[in-house]
């Protein structure tokens, strides 16, 4: 099979409701971008930098109680405007779309459960859920909003640091509070068997469930075309599926004001805000 050769074209919302109208199975990824009205830090700048600090490793976490300590303290920060983010106009959008039958599937990059909180139904989070906490050693999966009042509870001097600073807020419910002595941090254990408790994410340099992906694939081939969500699809767990799509000519859009890795597959690209576009094509395509 021949590939499509595309040279990106910058579009406005109407050219792309154009490109949309009449489709019925609009297979929807999306990624920080657009999270980030709702008050959520992005880990790239629209030049695709990197600006997120030094994230947890999966192995860190899994092998060292030292790095557990330094996650479960920074959590305990950043869970405050995580914890409490809401929907914004662009999720509301795509579960406006969903409901009105247009959309196959939603795959979110994103842990911040932003789209099913604003209805959307069958969502695949990818990358995990961060509102849930999982233990290592029974696989008892619980709430992390339950789990905020143990912490508090557990670390005094913590809640006492993180109320006197004003923390720096980083992606997926990190917060910087590098100053602060994560030695002498206390992590509550498993209610169930006194285990090791993680969120029920896929750290940096863990590995996708693979029926997670094969379900995604699954969805994506029955999809007659592909939109990308505010990311710059530098993560190759994300990348996978605009990739998939170029090689198969199944059509490609975006809506996503930075860098994209692959740009020059895609069919038309709006570079604007995802929370003013999205929108706009509720209102032309329903």
């Amino acid at each position: 099979m021949s590939l499509k050769q595309n040279k990106t074209q910058y579009a406005n919302a109407d050219q792309l409701v154009t490109a949309l109208r009449n489709k019925r199975k609009i297979w929807v990824l999306s990624g920080a971008g657009i999270s980030a009205p709702s008050g959520i830090p992005t880990y790239r700048d629209n030049k695709g930098n990197w600006q997120a600090g030094n994230p947890i490793q999966h192995n860190e976490f899994i092998t060292q109680e030292s790095f557990r300590k330094r996650y479960w303290a920074r959590s305990m920060a950043g869970w405050i405007i995580t914890g409490h983010a809401k929907p914004n106009a662009a999720h509301q959008s795509i579960t406006q779309l969903q409901e009105n039958g247009l959309l196959s599937k939603i795959v979110t990059q994103n842990v911040d459960r932003l789209h099913s909180n604003a209805g959307a139904k069958e969502v695949i989070d990818l990358h995990g859920r961060i509102d849930q906490i999982i233990c290592l050693d029974c696989n008892d999966i619980s709430r992390r909003a339950d789990y905020q009042p143990r912490l508090v509870e557990s670390n005094q001097d913590l809640e006492a640091y993180i109320e006197r600073i004003s923390s720096k807020a980083l992606p997926d419910g990190d917060a910087n509070i590098d100053d602060y002595e994560t030695d002498t941090v206390n992590i509550p254990p498993c209610e169930k068997c006194a285990g090791r408790l993680m969120p029920d994410v896929v750290f940096f340099g863990g590995i996708v469930p693979k029926e997670r992906v094969e379900l995604a694939f699954k969805s994506l081939a029955e999809a007659d075309c592909l939109l990308v969500i505010g990311s710059s699809l530098k993560v190759f767990s994300g990348f996978r599926f605009p990739r998939w799509a170029h090689q198969n000519n199944l059509p490609l859009y975006a809506i996503n004001q930075g860098e994209m890795r692959g740009e020059d597959m895609f069919d038309l690209v709006v570079a604007e805000s995802c929370e003013e576009v999205l929108p706009e094509l509720v209102n032309q395509l329903i």
